[in-house]
């Protein structure tokens, strides 16, 4: 038997893992700097000469057989994981696949290497055109290294291209063990770490350290910011504004994510395999508007070395080549657009925007190996590991949306308060025009402040008008999609009514029909109801509970959408309670609903109102605990401060694991603990009760679920 081996054309190989492999020129270098850095130099220079790239380090160099048994050999690599250097240092060796030296071909079609290994008395030149290498002895060379020209190439290198090399560099090499100088027309370009020392109020307002500890299933999210002035403190006595710690269970909040089909064993075992990763991501405000500083009391609205570069994904000492900061790889941007609702939105969860947050993510050749690079380095496979780390920081990210979303709430409620300032004169001027001419000095400069005032007033009130319609655009085009699907069902509802009394009774008919033909007790015999699928009796039996739904949906259906509904009337609460607690109760046996409320509140209020809240709170309880054979449900109203006060409680299952420590978290769009779930449900009750002017008081979930809110209207 005969062994073959495949032959491929040394051209061929360099267009397919050189030429074709990378994306850029810029990527093709970070490759060869990485061979340096592997090298163990201490100095690397780029130099851009008369058409040719020179490339010099003073790394450890190779001799003829590193060349013949490993240059030469497609595919191998000799480098470990880590290495202790000459100084003592360690690092973390990038290459592993042995292609990088491919990367040459991207940058040119001719190239020739000098290199001497440490104290060898010869170094050596290979030569290549791609069509065919030499390899001869050659003087010695100035010292230990690798000097390489790159001729004939591929793309033209010009003033800018050497400088945006150097900003490409900085961002993409994550330590500085070797020092790396760009040279264009004799002048040197530093290459400097990006990330190195990240200051407060100088590259950010907000730090944002995520540390996943794969062990425990946990990720330590710390937020360390100073984005507001002390003033602020006044208006978050509860909340410190500067550090902010919270540890998430990441098994319970993936357990029911619905992009992941996995079971929970699955789930264990990629969060374990996953292995330890940090993040650190800058957060701060592009151009905050000067009426945002004064408004949001922020600390510093100009950031004078502001990061902007975007999150790189750093694999030890280098980043993946396009995960650079140049691609939004965590998804910043479809998270906005999903959830477009500003900071001060009263129910919709803001989401960080793209130009607001730089940073970086570091994982480990070693620790994070089932994060596997593509053939080219260019980039991650994808694979369930992937998503499941982007989920993570996705998770991590919400942590610190919430943090401050709910600090520039509590401020902006000082934007709300009427701060109409006293405007005698005015108001004196308003009823009698003609007292203008009589009044004194003062009184005329107090005049002309307020006419001032009124005029800076109308102008931010107009602001505030067009704010406020932004915000709601989110919600209306949620609340748009919902109204949509509910038409349709009331529109196959009102179809379907006419059928109402055949829907209701056919089950009767057919069983009367089979008795009168004398067959009913032929089916009914042992033998004939032995199979389910043949089973006629159980059938029919199945067939009218599914009848009586549908009728309880037409009857839903066509109630809610009447126009009365929308209406604000003074209504007994306790007589609007009972009405939604029969309904309930009839369309679900297994509900029993006590309610605690006196007779005597009259209230004025759209009766829509009340139905959407408990309507959503009743229907959340039924879902949430499906397998329940009974389960009790407690309403309590009572009026206070001129606002209805609720207390509703159920003795289901309670939340979610993930929302034990934070339960005001079910409250944002898209919040779901179920598979099917859409997550609108508590939004809807949230917005609802927030639209009326009450507010959500408490939730807790640990043993059952209770709610305890206010909901405004009139007496």
């Amino acid at each position: 038997m005969e062994k073959l081996k495949y032959i491929i054309e040394d051209s061929t190989i360099a267009e397919l893992l050189g030429v074709q492999s990378f994306t850029n020129k810029e990527s093709a270098m970070l490759e060869l700097v990485k061979n340096s850095y592997d090298a163990q130099a201490y100095e690397l220079s780029i130099t851009f000469k008369d058409n040719e790239i020179i490339i010099k380090d003073n790394g450890n160099g190779m001799n003829s057989d590193d060349i013949k048994k490993n240059w030469m050999h497609v595919g191998k690599s000799e480098k470990d994981y880590e290495i202790i250097d000459k100084k003592n240092n360690k690092r973390v060796l990038a290459g592993s696949k042995g292609i990088g030296r491919f990367a040459l071909s991207r940058l040119g079609s001719n190239v020739q290497i000098y290199s001497q290994k440490n104290d060898d008395i010869k170094s050596i030149l290979w030569y290549t055109d791609w069509n065919e290498s030499t390899l001869a002895e050659n003087d010695l060379i100035d010292s230990s290294g690798t000097k390489i020209i790159i001729k004939k190439l591929r793309d033209k290198w010009k003033k800018l291209d050497a400088y945006m090399l150097a900003e490409y560099l900085s961002r993409t090499c994550n330590d500085e063990l070797m020092k790396i100088q760009i040279i264009f027309e004799n002048k040197p370009i530093p290459v400097k770490k990006y990330f190195k020392e990240p200051e407060l109020g100088i590259n950010c307002t907000s730090i944002i350290k995520l540390e996943y500890v794969s062990k425990e299933e946990k990720l330590i999210c710390t937020m360390i910011s100073d984005e507001f002035k002390e003033e602020a403190n006044k208006y978050c006595e509860d909340t410190d504004l500067k550090n902010n710690i919270t540890n998430v269970n990441i098994f319970d909040e993936l357990e029911d994510y619905n992009d992941i089909e996995l079971t929970g064993d699955e789930l264990k075992t990629i969060l374990k395999m996953l292995g330890d990763f940090s993040a650190e991501f800058y957060f701060s405000l592009k151009t905050p508007a000067s009426k945002d500083v004064e408004k949001f009391l922020y600390k510093n609205s100009i950031l004078s070395e502001r990061y902007d570069s975007g999150i790189i994904l750093y694999r030890n000492s280098f980043s993946i080549s396009s995960f650079d900061g140049t691609k939004d790889w965590i998804g910043l941007g479809k998270r906005s657009r999903l959830s477009p609702a500003a900071a001060t939105h009263p129910t919709g969860a803001w989401r960080v925007r793209e130009n607001q947050l730089a940073g970086k993510v570091e994982i480990d050749k070693k620790i994070n190996y089932m994060l596997t690079d593509l053939a080219n380095r260019q980039g991650l496979d994808e694979n369930t590991f992937y998503k499941v780390f982007v989920k993570i920081l996705d998770i991590g990210l919400s942590e610190f949306e919430r943090y401050r979303q709910k600090i520039i709430r509590k401020i902006n409620k000082k934007n709300n308060v009427d701060t109409q300032k006293d405007k005698k004169v005015i108001d004196k001027v308003i009823k009698d025009p003609e007292i203008v001419k009589d009044l004194s000095k003062d009184e005329l400069n107090k005049f002309i402040l307020e006419v001032k005032e009124y005029k800076k007033e109308n102008s931010e009130y107009k602001k505030e008008i067009s704010s406020t319609e932004e915000r709601y655009k989110y919600d209306v085009r949620i609340l748009n999609v919902l109204a949509t699907s509910g038409l349709k069902a009331t529109s196959i509802a009102h179809e379907m009514h006419n059928d109402r009394n055949s829907i209701s009774q056919n089950c009767d008919y057919i069983i009367d029909a089979m008795k009168e033909y004398e067959i009913w007790d032929l089916v009914n015999e042992e033998e004939k109801t032995r199979y389910a699928f043949s089973n006629i009796p159980e059938l029919i039996k199945k067939n009218r509970r599914v009848n009586a739904k549908m009728i309880t949906f037409m009857n839903t259906m066509l109630s809610e959408v009447e126009k009365s509904q929308f209406y604000s009337e003074k209504y007994n609460i306790l007589d609007l309670l009972d009405e939604i607690k029969k309904v309930w109760e009839r369309d679900y046996a297994w509900i029993e609903i006590n309610l605690d409320i006196p007779s005597s509140i009259l209230y004025e209020i759209p009766k829509d109102v009340l139905k959407v809240i408990f309507d959503n709170l009743i229907l959340n309880s039924i879902q949430q605990n499906e397998n329940s054979n009974h389960m009790s449900v407690y309403i309590q109203a009572n009026l206070n401060n001129n606002l209805l006060e609720f207390l509703y409680k159920d003795n289901g299952k309670g939340l979610s694991k993930k929302y034990i420590n934070y339960p005001m978290k079910i409250l944002e769009v898209h919040e779901t603990s179920r598979k099917q779930g859409h997550g609108l449900g508590m939004w809807i009750v949230n917005n609802t009760i927030v639209m009326s002017g009450g507010e959500i008081k408490r939730i807790d979930g640990t043993y059952g679920f209770a709610i305890q809110f206010t909901v405004g209207g009139k007496i």
